[in-house]
């Protein structure tokens, strides 16, 4: 199988880190789309789509880039990395995937280190900082293994 992963990352670049586990992992192709515009994806059956969180929401470069692929019957899915790393946020990208005729194969979320203060200086940023430090860490990175595992099953 043929697979493909388009991300982006750019605050802390937790969000390449499980980019890079996948694709070790599958021998998949990576893009960043910090680094590129034009994406070609007819030849590949799998593309996993992965985003930091920025201001509860996934990228919209990511979306944008989703809105001009032709995925229909194309096996999908999706992964995010935030301070509190829950699969939530990925909802939304899933949809607009399926919408466009793609099959989910799974979703994924860990935790991503953030400076609580280059957000805001509500507390409960702090405290959310102080608990996503050091993440994506080993366990976060073993998860990643076993979650794409079962995704190419």
């Amino acid at each position: 199988m043929k697979s493909l992963i388009i991300y982006f990352s750019s605050y802390k670049n937790n969000t390449e880190k499980i980019a890079k586990v996948f694709a070790d992992k599958i021998n998949a192709d990576l893009i960043n789309l910090k680094n590129l515009k034009e994406i070609e994806t007819d030849s590949y059956d799998l593309i996993g789509f992965g985003s930091g969180v920025y201001k509860e929401r996934l990228a919209q470069q990511l979306f944008n880039s989703i809105e001009k692929l032709n995925l229909k019957d194309k096996k999908v899915f999706v992964f995010s990395t935030s301070g509190i790393g829950i699969k939530f946020y990925n909802n939304k990208l899933i949809k607009l995937l399926v919408s466009k005729g793609a099959t989910n194969k799974g979703s994924f979320a860990c935790k991503g280190s953030l400076v609580a203060r280059e957000f805001s200086n509500n507390k409960i940023f702090d405290i959310v900082g102080r608990l996503s430090e050091g993440h994506p860490n080993d366990k976060d990175l073993r998860k990643a293994e076993e979650f794409i595992e079962k995704v190419i099953l």
